[in-house]
């Protein structure tokens, strides 16, 4: 399984998994050039994918579903909810891309990659992320929440690869030149994950397997790279996780991250 987030952030959304069989995208809120652009610089082959699954609705991770999904004639994956909002806002057509409802908790086969999406807290009408797994080989997408629940928690621990949000640093986000009632959507139960309540998050799920963890979708006015990696290294430490048996990686809005092969 080769792994990479090709784009992270409000600005657009893009994750692609690859393995001998097939490749599958995790949203798509770019153009398909850029998209193209940045599969191609990441090493990925565009006419393997044959899925995409959808985690919302937000213009972020879905603007540029229809124009790949007719480019490539992919399978939209997507809660029912999701797929009707979907074709409300004219991203895809009913009767024109083909897509298939999942159900959260629920395990879906694509070719060699078994998929289960699970719920997860933010203003969309059914959010998801997704854990896909390959033989023994574990990863986890969460991101655009505003907490994890501890049942969701002993659902997902022990996975070889995070992918995981870190939207804001609490201070920066009030400081911020946004509106006032932006801010107060971010940091609510149905927002984005700050950095330390992610971290905390990390700390309870990572496992004896667990060896690689993405920051993602990082606020380009609440946030800072390093600031995000320093406040992570610091509360896994302070919870006795040793940093010695992790890769941490950043993620950016149009750059594709690190690519790891599983």
């Amino acid at each position: 399984m080769k792994i990479c987030v090709l784009s992270s952030g409000s600005v657009g959304n893009a994750t692609i998994i690859e393995t001998d069989q097939t490749a599958i995208l995790i949203d798509n809120g770019l153009s398909l050039k850029k998209l193209q652009e940045l599969i191609k610089q990441s090493g990925f082959d565009e006419n393997k994918i044959e899925h995409i699954l959808i985690t919302h609705e937000h213009s972020d991770h879905i603007k540029g579903v229809g124009v790949c999904t007719r480019k490539w004639k992919l399978n939209v994956c997507a809660t029912q909810k999701t797929i009707e909002e979907m074709y409300r806002k004219k991203i895809i057509k009913p009767d024109v891309e083909q897509t298939m409802a999942v159900e959260k908790d629920q395990w879906i086969q694509l070719g060699d990659l078994s998929v289960m999406p699970f719920r997860i807290s933010h203003d969309a009408v059914d959010p998801v992320g997704y854990m896909i797994q390959q033989e023994d080989k574990r990863l986890v997408y969460v991101t655009d929440t505003g907490y994890i629940t501890g049942d969701i928690l002993k659902t997902l621990g022990n996975a070889d690869v995070y992918i995981m949000e870190t939207n804001h640093n609490v201070e920066m986000l009030q400081m911020c030149n946004r509106p006032w009632a932006l801010k107060q959507r971010i940091l609510d139960d149905c927002g984005h994950l700050s950095n330390e309540d992610s971290a905390y998050a990390m700390s309870q799920l990572i496992g004896d397997k667990t060896k690689h963890i993405y920051l993602a979708h990082l606020s380009q006015e609440a946030n800072l790279p390093d600031l995000a990696m320093m406040t992570v290294r610091h509360v896994l430490r302070e919870e006795n996780i040793n940093l010695d048996c992790l890769n941490l990686y950043m993620t950016y809005p149009m750059q594709p991250s690190k690519v790891i092969q599983l």
